[in-house]
């Protein structure tokens, strides 16, 4: 994650200050809170990573944030409209760690709809995901196996989709 991709999670531009990131996160807190949401345990993974790298680098946010408005942009929103329909396939696994999301499992039979989704696959790990648009990383291609990425971003753990018939019934 880099900056950018961090306060894309919060939807935050312009001179952002310790103030401003800590409304933001209250802001998404309340309205992701897992007993509120469905999906809310999920998106809460990828909010206090994105809270931790931000106040850790509190200080360089406003040098290294991007001054294109192009690349500024609600993550959190896009990632929620994602994660809502991966919800529903039934035999699917999914896992947020950091801001993106791997998916494994029964994943075959909803290959058309991961694609629209604009998820990708991943040949080395046997995995879809989903990222920020964003991160393209043309300088850094080592590969790492999702346990260390699991270590190097933080997760507790997989999820496994309800599939349609089964979030129907907890509705």
């Amino acid at each position: 994650m880099n900056i950018q991709e961090a306060l894309n999670v919060f939807g935050l531009t312009g001179e952002v200050n310790q103030a401003e990131l800590k409304k933001a996160f209250k802001r998404l807190a309340v309205k992701y809170h897992p007993d509120k949401n469905p999906i809310g345990a999920e998106m809460m993974k990828m909010i206090n990573a994105a809270y931790e790298f931000l106040t850790n680098n509190i200080g360089k946010i406003n040098q290294f944030q991007s001054q294109n408005e192009e690349d500024v942009y609600n993550y959190s929103d896009e990632i929620e409209s994602v994660l809502k329909t991966i919800v529903t396939l039934e035999g699917v696994i999914f896992e947020v760690i950091g801001n993106w999301v791997w998916i494994r499992g029964e994943t075959k039979n909803h290959k058309e709809i991961l694609k629209s989704l604009k998820c990708k696959w991943a040949p080395s790990k046997k995995e879809w995901y989903y990222r920020p648009e964003e991160h393209k990383s043309v300088y850094n291609r080592k590969t790492h196996t999702i346990e260390e990425i699991r270590e190097m971003y933080g997760t507790n753990g997989q999820r496994k989709a309800k599939g349609k018939k089964q979030l129907e019934k907890t509705n």
